[in-house]
């Protein structure tokens, strides 16, 4: 007869409902704990629990994944473009009355580089520097679902003439205290 006592403790971090989404992983330490985590890459304990499909009471293991983000990573296309071609597309693109100011925009927003990435957070893409996520509602009605997209010269200029029409044909969106046309 086996007499004894076996003890089996059963923690894990659950899987999280669409794993896949998950672009940008921590890798669990010792001592880390929901809240340092959610410190450590500046976001709320509400979203880090949320990414993992977790509660403050799940345990973390050392070594584990924990997701910090979904939000998709833009991979800078090899494709280069020289400075008269931009010029070009934003004339085709941008009506005759506002191809001057646009091209101010995009040179002060890019200098004419389709390929920026910048803003905090990586927030704004490409030639006229559209923050993707504050946008991302009304730019899937231009075909526009993945920030990368905005890299393409041609679409990003697209979805910056769609801006400026849904702002009242103004450039509120590029504003600065030093420039209002």
């Amino acid at each position: 007869m086996l007499v004894g006592a076996i003890i089996s403790s059963f923690v894990f971090l659950p899987a999280r409902a669409n794993a896949s989404s998950c672009t940008v992983f921590h890798q669990a330490r010792v001592n880390d704990s929901w809240t340092r985590i959610a410190a450590r890459y500046d976001m709320s304990l509400k979203r880090l629990l949320a990414l993992n499909g977790a509660k403050t009471s799940t345990m973390i293991l050392v070594g584990k994944q924990i997701c910090t983000s979904d939000q998709p990573v833009i991979v800078i296309p090899d494709t280069t473009y020289k400075r008269k071609d931009i010029v070009a597309i934003i004339r085709e693109v941008w009506p005759d009355e506002h191809e001057e100011n646009a091209l101010f925009v995009a040179q002060r927003e890019s200098k004419l580089n389709p390929n920026v990435v910048g803003g905090s957070n990586d927030c704004c893409v490409g030639l006229f520097q559209i923050f993707y996520s504050v946008h991302r509602s009304w730019l899937t009605n231009i075909g526009v679902t993945e920030p990368s997209q905005l890299l393409d010269p041609r679409v990003n200029a697209e979805a910056a003439l769609a801006m400026f029409k849904r702002n009242g044909n103004s450039w509120k969106p590029w504003w600065t205290k030093s420039w209002r046309p």
